[in-house]
């Protein structure tokens, strides 16, 4: 009887360890980013919107997803332009960070250093790469 109830404790917290172990290995993976992948998403603090970036020359687009108004759903240019030549580009040297304003993100070339503000917004106007950060 009191061998019954020794395994049956043994069992169920092994089952959960494994439980545990298995949500945080879930958890991490979907935080990682593939170095190779030419285009991330990126999330911000706003639900509906999300950062596209090209990770190879830096272009990065705004994109809004919609419940049920087909006209909430945009995508949108926040630099149009690349920011290095298409023989400097590669995949994996661009990368975002978001900062604690909502609407600002870091955007860093990996390779040499390079440092831009980035604004996001619902409005045209306010939306871009602010500017380089020397």
């Amino acid at each position: 009887m009191m061998l019954t109830r020794f395994v049956k404790k043994c069992s169920l917290l092994l089952v959960l360890s494994l439980v545990f172990v298995s949500s945080f290995f879930v958890g991490c993976s979907a935080e990682v980013q593939n170095s190779n992948s030419v285009y991330e998403l990126y999330p911000t603090t706003n639900m509906y919107n999300f950062l596209k970036l090209n990770t190879s020359d830096g272009r990065i687009t705004q994109v809004q997803y919609g419940i049920n108004n087909d006209g909430a759903r945009f995508e949108c240019s926040l630099n149009s332009l690349p920011l290095v030549d298409a023989s400097q580009a590669q995949n994996g040297r661009f990368k975002l960070y978001p900062t604690q304003n909502m609407y600002t993100f870091l955007l860093l070339d990996t390779i040499n250093g390079r440092t831009w503000q980035v604004q996001w917004s619902i409005d045209e106007d306010r939306r871009g790469i602010v500017g380089e950060i020397k």
